[in-house]
């Protein structure tokens, strides 16, 4: 039975038929190509020729060439030559008619038909099934064949059917491709969501460190210029703490980016949280502790924001900061205002060193912001306003009478306020 052929003729089927986009299963070809074998073996026996074994006994032989062709040797007859094979069988039968009864001689016809459009589309189908009426009124107007409309219905109808298995396979091959479109979207988006997450710790961890590692060359300096063992000893203290709290930067990080990933991979849970909108503040006096001079007003309540907002803003501050960090100078401020609603806003300003101009707005870091932002349904505008540096991140509806007027990039980003209007 078809179900129990051997495995790797099921393997064959399939691997010749994908290699020409054909998505049928293995048992579709296989039930055409057993149906045409058993229709001509019954004509034959019809015509008292299956024993002794008589010419037209040969058009088995016609009838196996495609299957030993396509399957046994794992070749690709073209459809027209394919259907030659049979139609000629066919043919060659019908010459001969049955006394009486239905003939399946012209089963074959019928079957051919579709297995022409099915495999092949529907003109060369419908070459196929207009041959194949030809020759069954050919034979009805030479040989008086009995019930020829009969058959004329049957190669249509094998028409039809194939069409329907061709329309099929296009609406399976079309479902494919919009999935594997969408795998490949839903993948990259993955994969830039995981390097902002890891590009938002790395940075921020490396800002910290750097801070602590330069506090700790001040302090190797105080030692050089230590006038007693007094102040050697503090001196050596403070290199030990900086080392030490920088020491213990790296090591969160690293458990930071283990965390995120454990939930990238499976989700997050409550052992280990996210960082929000309440550990915003955490984040300031982290750095501030770490020698950058940092002013933070903080008004609302942070904790009404959802879990996805306050990461958000939470990463778009670490990031900003991280950039003050390498780029600013001076006093930063953080303002960050909740006024409820699931509306925020969250502002870092700093100085512009003098003679060291801002780059403009164009690094990864910058787009990462931009990108958290679009996926919060917030606003952000970065630039030079009163010569200072300013990211500005808005959640929600805008508040406020001041409008501000922003030289905006094509990325969607800005450069510098120009004036108020």
């Amino acid at each position: 039975m078809l179900w129990r052929l051997p495995r790797w003729v099921h393997q064959r089927i399939e691997r010749n038929l994908a290699r020409r986009d054909i998505l049928y299963p293995w048992w579709v070809p296989m039930t055409c190509f057993v149906g045409q074998i058993v229709a001509v073996v019954v004509a034959i026996a019809q015509r008292d020729a299956l024993w002794p074994v008589q010419p037209m006994t040969a058009t088995v032989l016609l009838v196996l060439v495609s299957p030993v062709v396509h399957f046994g040797l794992g070749g690709w007859l073209p459809w027209w030559i394919d259907s030659a094979a049979t139609i000629v069988a066919a043919a060659v039968l019908m010459a001969s008619p049955v006394a009486s009864g239905i003939d399946l001689a012209p089963a074959l016809l019928a079957l051919i038909a579709a297995e022409a459009v099915a495999r092949d589309g529907l003109r060369p189908g419908a070459v196929v099934a207009t041959v194949a009426a030809v020759v069954i009124v050919a034979t009805e107007v030479t040989a008086d064949l009995d019930s020829y409309g009969v058959y004329l219905l049957e190669v249509l109808l094998g028409f039809v059917v194939g069409a329907m298995l061709w329309w099929q396979m296009r609406a399976l091959a079309s479902e494919r491709a919009a999935r594997e479109g969408a795998w490949a979207q839903a993948t990259t988006a993955e994969r830039e969501r995981i390097a902002r997450e890891i590009h938002d710790l790395v940075a921020h961890s490396l800002s910290v460190s750097l801070l602590q590692v330069t506090g700790a060359r001040r302090a190797l300096r105080d030692i050089a210029d230590a006038p007693g063992p007094a102040e050697t000893a503090d001196a050596v203290a403070e290199v030990d703490a900086a080392l030490a709290d920088a020491e213990q930067v790296g090591r969160r990080a690293m458990a930071d980016i283990r965390r995120t990933v454990s939930a990238m991979a499976d989700g997050p849970s409550d052992r280990n949280a996210l960082p929000g909108a309440t550990d915003i503040a955490a984040l300031v006096q982290e750095v501030s502790a770490a020698g950058l001079r940092v002013e933070y007003d903080e008004q609302g309540d942070p904790g009404t924001l959802s879990a996805a907002a306050g990461l958000g803003l939470y990463r778009i501050a670490q990031e900003s900061l991280a950039n003050v960090t390498k780029h600013g100078g001076g006093v930063a401020r953080v303002s960050f205002q909740v006024t409820g609603a699931g509306a925020a806003t969250l502002r870092v300003r700093n100085p512009l060193p003098p003679g060291r101009p801002r780059a403009d707005g164009l690094g990864s870091g910058l787009a990462g912001m931009q990108a958290r932002a679009t996926q919060l349904g917030a606003t952000l505008r970065t630039g030079v306003a009163d010569g200072e540096w300013e990211v500005v991140v808005r959640l929600g509806p805008e508040r406020g009478t001041r409008r501000e007027a922003w030289v905006e990039l094509p990325c969607g980003r800005t450069i510098g306020k120009v004036s108020p209007t």
